[in-house]
């Protein structure tokens, strides 16, 4: 798969309602695991942090596609370089 095409399946995700639907739920997840963790004044220190570590394993896989995006962005301005610099194809 070409990095244009990967860029464009990226998009579509990003662009779909599904995804919208993922991110709604995991923000009212996310909400509800912060609030947890506020709420629940005797919660011991390790389930404490395996919260936050779920929190901040939410939030990464959220911002996933962005990033993703970032990269593809960039492979398709260096194919596009490398096929300028090689117009023979070889």
């Amino acid at each position: 798969m070409t990095p244009t095409a990967k860029l464009k399946a990226v998009d579509n995700l990003l662009n779909s309602k599904g995804w919208t639907i993922v991110l709604e739920i995991m923000h009212e997840e996310i909400l509800a695991s912060a609030m947890s963790i506020a709420e629940t004044p005797s919660m011991e220190l390790e389930e404490i942090n395996f919260r936050r570590g779920s929190i901040w394993a939410a939030k990464q896989m959220l911002e996933l596609p962005v990033r993703l995006r970032q990269k593809l962005e960039g492979d398709v301005a260096l194919q596009s370089v490398d096929d300028s610099n090689n117009p023979t194809g070889s």
